[in-house]
C-alpha cells in the first residue's frame, strides 16, 4: 500500500519519465512534490495547451508518453487542444487532471465538469482513479497509449485522492508481441504482377516506426517514383533518384502526371489522417502496408498487409518483380519541376529566401519544429531535413500555436542540439506567452516569425471563392516595437542580407531569441495557390 501520490510519481519514473508539463493547481500540490522526490521536473508551461503540446512532442521524440497536467474545468479544457494534437498526430501521452472529489461529482460546484465527456472523443481511453483500481489504471494507461496507432490517454485525479492508499497490482510478465502478418498472398502478388507503374506513397506511421532502411532496400530491388505525407518528410532524400515531392502542400498538383499514369500505388505506413486517398489517388489498385488496417475509400480495389510494418516491407521487397517502374524517369523531371518552382522571386524578401538562407546556415544536425500557415505549405515542400525527426509538425491536427512549445520541447529533450521554431505572426501570437518558458528555463531556442502581419492562407483561401477579404489583417507595421520581448531578445530582418546576420546572431547568442522576418507574402499566392 501506497498514497496515492508517491505511487503515482513512482510509477511514472519507473516509465523513464523526466519531465512533466503543465500548470499546478491546489489538488495537485502533493503530486509535484512527489514528482521532484522521484527526480522528475515539473515544467510549468504559461498555458495547458503547449503543456499538450510539449507532451506531445516529448513523446515523439523519446518513444514514450510525454505527460502534462491541469487543474479543474478551464485547465482541463484548454489542455484539452494540446491534447487533440497526440491524437490525431498519433503521439503516445498521459494527460492528468485534477478532478472534484465523488462526492461533489454530481453536484452543482465552482469548475465542475466531466473530464470524462471532454477527453473521451480526444483520447484512446480515460480513466478515474481511485484507491482500487490505480495500480492498474496506470498499468493500462501507459499499455494503451503506447499501442497502435499511439495516442493519448486521459487520467482523472479526485481532489482528495492524492493522500489516498493504492492498492499496487503484482504485475505478470508481459507476453512477445504478435509480429505475424495479415495478408492474402495471392490477392497482393495479383495486383503486384500486373503492375508496371506502381508509385510508392510513404507515411507518418513510416516515419514513426523508423522504417527508412527497409524502403531503402525496396527502391534499390525496384525503384519507382515516392510519393510522402508532410509528417513522413526525411524518410527518403529529396536528392534521391525516385523522390518525386510531398502530397498536399505547396506545388503538390505537380505530382499529377505521375499519379495519373500510375497503375498501382504501394502505400508503407500511410495514415488517412494528413490526407484522404481519395483527395489524391486515382481509382487504382493499391496495395497497403501498414500496422493497422486503414480506413479506405469504398469501391478502392486494395490488399492489405497489416501487422509490423518492416517485415511487410521486406515481404512486399521480395514479392515485386521487374527491373523498375516505368514512371521512374518521370519521378525526376517532376522533381525537378517542383524545385525550379521553388526558386524565390529575385526581387522579394519571402519566405523561400527565408528557408533556403536557413538551409544553408544552419548545422546539419539542427531541429526545425513548423506552426500552422501558409508557410507550413512551403516548408513541407521545399524543407529538406537529414532525418525525420529534424522536422516536426502537426498535419493531423494542424492547431495554430503548435511550433513554438514544440521547439520548447525539443530543445529540452535534445538540450545541445540548435532548435528553431518556424511560425507565422498569428501563430506566434497564439503561444507567445511560452517565450517566458523559454526563458524561465533558459533554452536557448530560436523563433523565426514569417511576419506577413495576415492569416495569409485563410486570405488564399477568400481570394479562391473570390470573397472579400474579412478578419484576416493582424496589424500595421512592425510586429515587435522593441529590442526585446517578454524578456526575450530580438532581432528584425527586412530583406536577405539582414536576415542571414540575424540566423548567425541567434545561433551564436546562448539564450532564447525571436528573429522578426518581414517577408513579402507573393510568395504563397505562387506557390499555394497552384498546389
Amino acid at each position: 500500500m501506497m498514497q496515492a501520490a508517491e505511487y503515482l510519481a513512482g510509477e511514472l519514473a519507473r516509465q523513464g519519465v523526466k519531465f512533466v508539463f503543465g500548470i499546478p493547481g491546489g489538488p495537485s500540490i502533493p503530486y509535484i512534490e512527489a514528482f521532484n522526490r522521484s527526480g522528475m521536473e515539473f515544467i510549468l508551461t504559461s498555458s495547458e495547451t503547449a503543456a499538450g503540446v510539449m507532451a506531445d512532442v516529448t513523446g515523439r521524440l523519446s518513444g514514450r508518453p510525454g505527460i502534462c497536467h491541469a487543474t479543474f474545468g478551464p485547465g482541463a479544457v484548454n489542455l484539452a487542444s494540446g491534447v487533440g494534437g497526440a491524437f490525431l498526430d498519433r503521439s503516445p501521452v498521459i494527460a492528468l487532471t485534477s478532478e472534484v472529489p465523488d462526492s461533489m461529482r454530481d453536484r452543482t460546484c465552482q469548475m465542475n465538469i466531466s473530464h470524462q465527456a471532454l477527453f473521451q472523443p480526444i483520447t484512446k481511453k480515460t480513466f478515474r482513479m481511485d484507491p482500487a483500481n490505480g495500480g492498474e489504471v496506470l498499468e493500462e494507461a501507459f499499455r494503451i497509449a503506447l499501442s497502435e496507432y499511439p495516442g493519448p490517454v486521459h487520467i482523472g485525479l479526485p481532489s482528495d485522492l492524492a493522500e489516498q492508499e493504492i492498492i499496487e497490482i503484482q504485475r505478470p510478465a508481459e507476453a512477445p508481441p504478435d509480429t505475424s502478418l495479415d495478408f492474402k498472398r495471392e490477392e497482393m502478388m495479383e495486383l503486384l504482377a500486373g503492375s508496371s507503374r506502381p508509385v510508392l506513397a510513404i507515411g507518418l506511421t513510416a516515419r514513426r516506426v523508423g522504417a527508412a532502411a527497409e524502403i531503402m532496400r525496396l527502391l534499390e530491388n525496384y525503384p519507382m517514383p515516392v510519393v510522402l505525407t508532410p509528417m513522413a518528410k526525411g524518410l527518403i532524400s529529396a536528392d534521391h533518384p525516385c523522390y518525386a515531392g510531398v502530397l498536399f502542400h505547396a506545388l503538390s498538383s505537380k505530382l499529377t502526371p505521375v499519379l495519373d499514369e500510375a497503375d498501382l500505388v504501394i502505400s508503407i505506413g500511410y495514415d488517412p489522417v494528413e490526407y484522404n486517398y481519395e483527395s489524391w489517388m486515382p481509382r487504382i489498385p493499391l496495395v497497403s502496408i501498414n500496422t493497422l488496417s486503414v480506413d479506405m475509400p469504398e469501391g478502392m480495389e486494395v490488399s492489405q498487409v497489416i501487422g509490423n510494418l518492416k517485415e511487410g516491407i521486406e515481404l512486399v521487397s521480395g514479392l515485386i518483380s521487374g527491373s523498375g517502374s516505368r514512371l521512374f524517369p518521370l519521378a525526376a523531371s517532376i522533381r525537378e519541376e517542383i524545385q525550379d518552382s521553388l526558386s524565390p522571386m529575385n526581387s522579394d524578401f519571402g519566405p523561400v529566401a527565408v528557408l533556403d538562407i536557413l538551409g544553408q546556415e544552419l548545422p546539419g544536425d539542427a531541429v526545425v519544429t513548423a506552426d500552422v500557415g501558409s508557410h507550413l505549405h512551403v516548408i513541407g515542400q521545399h524543407w529538406n531535413p537529414s532525418n525525420p525527426g529534424q522536422l516536426i509538425m502537426t498535419n493531423g491536427w494542424s492547431s495554430m500555436g503548435f511550433g513554438l512549445p514544440a521547439a520548447i520541447a525539443a530543445q529540452i529533450h535534445s538540450p545541445d542540439k540548435i532548435i528553431f521554431c518556424l511560425t507565422g505572426d498569428g501563430g506566434f501570437l497564439m503561444a507567445m506567452g511560452e517565450l517566458v518558458t523559454a526563458r524561465r528555463y533558459n533554452l536557448p531556442v530560436k523563433i523565426v516569425v514569417f511576419a506577413d502581419r495576415e492569416l495569409n492562407l485563410i486570405k488564399l483561401k477568400q481570394s479562391w471563392k473570390g470573397a472579400d477579404f474579412a478578419g484576416v489583417g493582424l496589424y500595421e507595421g512592425s510586429l515587435f516595437q522593441e529590442q526585446s520581448i517578454l524578456g526575450v531578445k530580438v532581432l528584425k530582418a527586412e530583406n536577405t542580407s539582414q536576415f542571414r546576420a540575424a540566423v548567425k546572431q541567434a545561433i551564436d547568442f546562448p539564450g532564447p531569441v525571436v528573429i522578426e522576418a518581414a517577408v513579402y507574402p507573393s510568395d504563397y499566392e505562387r506557390l499555394i495557390g497552384s498546389s
